[in-house]
């Protein structure tokens, strides 16, 4: 692999250029087989500059997960500060789906992590967690959601379609073609989650029945 023969100096573009390497390495490699000096050669940052400004590999690491994550509420600013407003599952899904669907190797990333064996939180994970939550929670004070439901088991669900999606969208459009595509199935799962799956006439069907 060739890296970059400039070397970098400015304390935020070696930063910068060093995570950027960092997460095309460790997405497509895992972290045992990325090493420093690959990402030093990639990054065209010296590897004694790596560990001035991460320290270890093992920070390198959580820092570049650490981005994937925040970058979450740096792409949606006005909506990852806008915590007690409650929550528009379309607009959530959406919001997900866009910025995964825009960091290809954040996702791979994720992926290779649960090939390695790797289940550790991500830092930063429990605010974008926490985040959904409150405005489910927000929500269900509203009477915009059934209270029996619990807000956690909500928030992962939210997150699991999301990447469940995200994670085969391309093996479903080579198999159902136009059929399979990402606003199809948005519409599908906000439906589902919202009207649930018996038909509408089902719960007056059985009122009258008893």
């Amino acid at each position: 692999m060739v890296g970059n023969k400039r070397q970098i100096h400015d304390p935020q573009s070696v930063k910068t250029a060093v995570l950027d390497a960092a997460l095309e390495l460790f997405a497509q490699h895992g972290f045992a087989d990325t090493s420093l000096r690959s990402i030093s050669r990639k990054a065209g940052v010296s590897h004694p500059l790596i560990l001035h400004h991460f320290g270890s590999k093992e920070q390198l690491y959580d820092s570049v997960k650490r981005r994937v994550v925040e970058g979450y509420a740096a792409r949606f600013p006005a909506a990852a500060r806008d915590v007690n407003r409650p929550i528009n599952l379309r607009v959530e899904l959406k919001r997900i789906l866009t910025y995964v669907g825009e960091n290809e190797l954040a996702l791979k990333l994720c992926a290779r992590t649960h090939i390695d064996g790797d289940h550790q939180v991500w830092p930063g994970e429990p605010d974008l967690l926490n985040l959904i939550q409150k405005r489910i929670e927000v929500a269900q004070a509203e009477g915009l959601i059934r209270k029996d439901l619990r807000s956690l088991q909500l928030s992962i669900m939210i997150l699991g379609i999301a990447f469940f999606w995200l994670d085969n969208r391309r093996h479903f459009a080579a198999r159902f073609g136009k059929a399979a595509n990402d606003n199809a199935y948005l519409n599908t799962a906000v439906k589902m989650i919202e009207e649930g799956l018996l038909p509408r006439f089902s719960a007056s069907k059985s009122q009258d029945e008893e």
